[in-house]
């Protein structure tokens, strides 16, 4: 089966302080992580499959594909600062033989761990914002989707009332109580 990924490292480059020479090998993992992982903690096992297919096909401009193409359009930002946070670390120290180690040039200057960790903080805020915005639009159009309510619903509608990812628990996924059809609790 052909992979599928739902964002281009063309799109990361342009909207992320990232060197256009950073190569691929760096961001095509990362963001495979953050669809997979991330995206699928929001959508939903269906949903994000469905997407997928919708991909495959190249059918984003079907009629009965609008409301996914939106969706899709609405999480580019948190794929985008998602793949990022999950790339500083790749990029910036490398396995090897011998063990860690990171590279060194004479013309730069290697960040030190603290400063990787506050570049990090910085994207996974810009995640963090788009991921709320994610949230709250598939809220509103929950309808358009019926994935939403065929498949693990219940299990990803508390994920869609928290985005915080810092290191204090705010309530997070386990603090709210699943969304009924009747509307939002």
């Amino acid at each position: 089966m052909t992979e599928i990924l739902l964002c281009s490292e063309k799109f990361i480059k342009s909207v992320t302080s990232v060197s256009d020479n950073l190569a691929g090998k760096y961001i095509l993992p990362s963001l495979r992580e953050a669809q997979e992982i991330a995206l699928r903690n929001i959508l939903g096992d269906c949903l994000l499959e469905r997407l997928k297919e919708i991909g495959a096909a190249r059918a984003w401009d079907d009629d009965g594909n609008t409301a996914y193409k939106a969706l899709l359009e609405k999480a580019q930002y948190f794929l985008a600062y998602t793949t990022i946070c999950e790339a500083a670390n790749r990029v910036s120290y490398k396995v090897g033989n011998f063990g860690v180690a990171k590279s060194q040039d004479e013309n730069l200057q290697v960040a030190t761990q603290d400063e990787i960790a506050k570049q990090v903080y910085f994207y996974r805020s810009k995640a963090d914002y788009h991921q709320l915005l994610l949230q709250h639009w598939l809220l509103d159009n929950r309808a358009a989707f019926p994935e939403l309510g065929d498949c693990a619903c219940a299990k990803i509608r508390s994920n869609l009332r928290s985005a915080a990812s810092c290191g204090i628990w705010l309530g997070g996924a386990r603090g709210k109580g699943p969304v009924t059809k009747e509307g939002a609790k």
